[in-house]
């Protein structure tokens, strides 16, 4: 498909952010998380940064980092929102560390729970420059997935968001295992058309979560074209999707803006 061949298009024109700070060594393959989680004090989040998890699918190890709202309690269950940064150039080890330094995910999360919103673990896992596809496919659904939801006592429901990259992660998971998700928030994504492919696939369309596509108006790295077309085509299959074009650029700031909305989209889906 013209899929990989877009992705490795995308990947070398992108626009360079950076790669996120080392600032914590990396925590032991193999600690348990709850163990962590014991010295955690009521009514204060906590964030785990670079925790690891070795892939047998990917046959290296993978770090993650792991959000937990305040009040967090080992004796309740927990939905989950798995939030995928975008391209990155430059040291690929600590990417999991992309939105909470660069996107300010865990004051944005706190700030949510704070107002009401509903608490949920958020897992910013490493992407890599993989795209979240490939073999990376099933480490994510096969590994990362069940490992942290069982670690951290996740409920069975699961949202998705993402940023350009992790915007095309974001859209190739929920459509490609859409009884997985809840919810799907793709930002600035860079989508293909050849995503349709998944949405043929299912028979039953009701299966699909309802999503979210929010793009600058003056992005000039991905192709919003082509993000409003596969949009169409999603509405006329029958799925729920919003699609949102506002003033602002490849950047962390507008992302910024998106992240409140998405952590809303994903909490009423909760509770659905």
């Amino acid at each position: 498909m013209r899929i990989r061949h877009y992705i490795l298009a995308l990947a070398l024109g992108a626009l360079a952010l950076g790669a996120c700070s080392k600032q914590d060594k990396t925590k032991e393959e193999g600690k348990d998380p709850n163990q962590t989680i014991l010295d955690l004090l009521k009514g204060e989040d906590k964030l785990y940064q670079d925790l690891t998890i070795t892939s047998k699918n990917l046959s290296r190890k993978m770090t993650y980092s792991v959000w937990l709202p305040g009040g967090y309690d080992e004796s309740k269950t927990y939905p989950f929102l798995y939030l995928l940064h975008g391209y990155e150039q430059g040291d690929q080890a600590h990417l999991d560390r992309c939105w909470v330094e660069k996107g300010n995910a865990r004051e944005i999360a706190k700030a949510y729970v704070k107002d009401g919103g509903v608490p949920m673990i958020i897992v910013m896992p490493n992407g890599l420059s993989m795209f979240y596809s490939g073999s990376y496919e099933p480490y994510f659904e096969e590994e990362l997935m069940p490992f942290v939801e069982e670690a951290f006592h996740g409920n069975g429901k699961r949202a998705i968001a993402g940023l350009s990259m992790g915007g095309y992660g974001t859209t190739l998971h929920a459509l490609k295992y859409p009884q997985k998700f809840t919810y799907a928030y793709a930002m600035s994504p860079a989508v293909s058309g050849d995503m349709r492919v998944f949405i043929d696939a299912q028979a039953d369309k009701s299966v699909f979560p309802a999503f979210t596509f929010e793009v600058g108006n003056q992005d000039t790295t991905v192709n919003n074209g082509e993000t409003m077309n596969l949009a169409d085509y999603m509405k006329e299959q029958g799925l729920t999707v919003e699609y949102i074009a506002r003033d602002g650029i490849h950047y962390w700031d507008f992302w910024q803006e998106c992240l409140p909305k998405a952590l809303a989209k994903a909490g009423e889906s909760f509770n659905k």
